[in-house]
């Protein structure tokens, strides 16, 4: 687990979600919290991803933003995607359960780290999801988000006792999930734009939250309009032969001119490639023509073997048989293809929804912890962000995870959410009459 003091200071309090009381207990509309260990409560503000957790510990009192930290989500052995997950929902209830269970012992985890071993420091938490992901945390059924048209069980923010689930925190204390504008656009990305607009760009701007799932808005003409991409867990290192976190050893930038050159997390030996690393990789790939504009590796291109009946690209050789060859097939590139594929159709298609094309953009923001480290240039030279001026796009961070840290202690963001949820509008992605034309075309190089 990655632990660290957070980036953001503080998130301004407005109408507190927790008011003092008498004996270290504190009021919650017209219930009590505590008694809390400590001199203020502390709320926990989670950002369930479905590769990664991430959670921020948050002064109830002063909106101080004390710790923040993040985990691989224990529900990865279950699945690592959306689909993977419903379907092992899907499988029964113990399996339902199973995932539910994982999910709690992630954010268990994270509580106890996060406050130095004292969670019953915490009077409030509050959850930011994607839909699925939330229901499964809350255990509500999920069989309407497996099939057409994707109906949630509830899209409203849901307000639970923590003691439900089995959380060792503060008595009283409640689980906030924030609401969903749709079926596969959640709590997650209404967190974001809460925190985006608390200071919003000029003019029209697009917000890109990447992902396993990566959700997209649209501000144009005052209005917001929100798109959701199965983009797979590639971009967050998952699913690649040599993929891995952003953790030591992971390649994080490749450049190639007469030689291949790594850059690795830590600045070590490399030992695998995480999600920033693989899009660079692409991009100096398709700069050096070591792959077409199909994504094919050249077999006669620098450092390309065939191998199995299969093509893959060396990054480092044998150790004197003391280590596997690190390599990126053919098929790590097409997953690639496939993500960037899927994220730029949904920022296409929002855009021809209103009646606008990517040079009418004004601001890019490109959120998540993925968008954090991408180089832009090579997201703009494999055609995953639009060709834009530079200048126009800007890399905003984990947004979700502040938006959950506004969410957790004041009420105000709580109403601005719920009424975010249910004003913006959502584009369904595959019933577009021009869509897999539009997918087929943006997987191209």
């Amino acid at each position: 687990m990655h632990v660290k003091h957070a980036a953001l200071d503080f998130v301004p309090i407005e109408r507190a979600v927790l008011a003092p009381a008498e004996d270290r207990c504190w009021r919650r509309g017209a219930t009590f919290v505590g008694p809390v260990a400590g001199p203020a409560p502390l709320g926990l503000a989670v950002d369930l991803g479905t590769t990664n957790l991430a959670a921020a510990v948050v002064d109830m009192t002063s909106g101080e933003v004390l710790r923040s930290g993040s985990r691989l989500n224990p529900q990865t052995a279950f699945g690592g995607d959306i689909i993977g997950r419903l379907s092992h929902a899907l499988a029964g209830v113990e399996q339902r359960r199973q995932l539910q269970a994982a999910a709690l012992g992630g954010i268990a985890a994270l509580a106890d780290e996060l406050t130095d071993g004292q969670p019953l420091r915490i009077g409030e938490i509050a959850v930011a999801g994607n839909t699925v992901m939330q229901h499964l945390l809350l255990g509500l059924p999920v069989e309407g988000l497996a099939k057409v048209p994707f109906t949630p069980a509830t899209k409203a923010a849901v307000e639970r006792p923590a003691a439900d689930f089995g959380l060792a925190v503060a008595p009283g204390t409640q689980i906030y999930c924030a609401p969903s504008i749709a079926g596969f656009v959640g709590g997650d990305h209404v967190a974001a734009l809460i925190d985006v607009l608390a200071a919003p760009p000029a003019g029209t701007w697009a917000l890109l939250d990447i992902g396993t799932n990566t959700e997209i808005s649209l501000s144009a003409g005052g209005k917001l309009t929100s798109v959701s991409c199965a983009s797979g867990p590639a971009f967050e290192g998952a699913g690649l032969s040599c993929g891995m976190r952003a953790a030591p050893g992971a390649i994080e930038h490749v450049s190639i001119d007469d030689e291949l050159h790594l850059s690795t997390v830590g600045g070590g030996q490399p030992v695998g490639v995480c999600g920033s690393g693989a899009l660079s990789l692409v991009a100096a790939l398709r700069r050096s023509r070591v792959i077409n504009a199909r994504g094919r590796l050249d077999i006669a291109g620098l450092r390309v073997r065939e191998r199995y009946g299969r093509r893959e690209f060396v990054l480092s050789e044998d150790c004197g048989g003391t280590a596997a060859p690190l390599v990126f097939t053919q098929n790590d590139i097409r997953a690639i293809q496939l993500a960037k594929g899927a994220i730029r159709t949904g920022l296409d298609v929002l855009l021809s929804d209103a009646g606008l094309a990517s040079q009418d953009l004004d601001r890019v923001l490109v959120a998540g912890a993925f968008g954090s480290f991408i180089d832009i240039d090579d997201a703009i030279a494999i055609g995953l962000l639009p060709d834009v001026p530079r200048r126009n796009v800007v890399q905003i961070g984990n947004v979700a995870g502040t938006g959950a840290c506004r969410l957790v202690a004041c009420n105000g963001a709580r109403t601005r959410a719920a009424r975010l949820a249910t004003e913006i509008r959502y584009v369904e992605l595959a019933s577009q009459p021009d869509f897999d034309t539009v997918f087929a075309s943006n997987c191209l190089m």
